[in-house]
């Protein structure tokens, strides 16, 4: 199945989106989170803005960082 360009977008800024409220929301900085995670702040940065697409070893990652299901993450509330 082939998704459009515009839908993949929209994925990636709703999931950037969430990992940045559930982090400000838990007050993790975001050193922190690329400390439990692995992941370094460039990186997290660019997925909460959107710019990058993120892979599902990083969703894991940071969603049990985060302490949340992976569907939290890629929910458009």
């Amino acid at each position: 199945m082939q998704y459009s360009t515009h839908l993949l977008r929209h994925l990636r800024y709703t999931i950037g989106r969430n990992i940045h409220a559930q982090r400000s929301e838990q007050k993790l900085p975001l050193r922190k989170l690329a400390k439990l995670t692995g992941v370094s702040e460039q990186l997290l940065d660019h997925y909460e803005l959107g710019k990058n697409e993120i892979g599902l070893d990083e969703l894991l990652k940071i969603a049990c960082a985060l302490e949340l299901e992976i569907e939290e993450l890629i929910s458009a509330y």
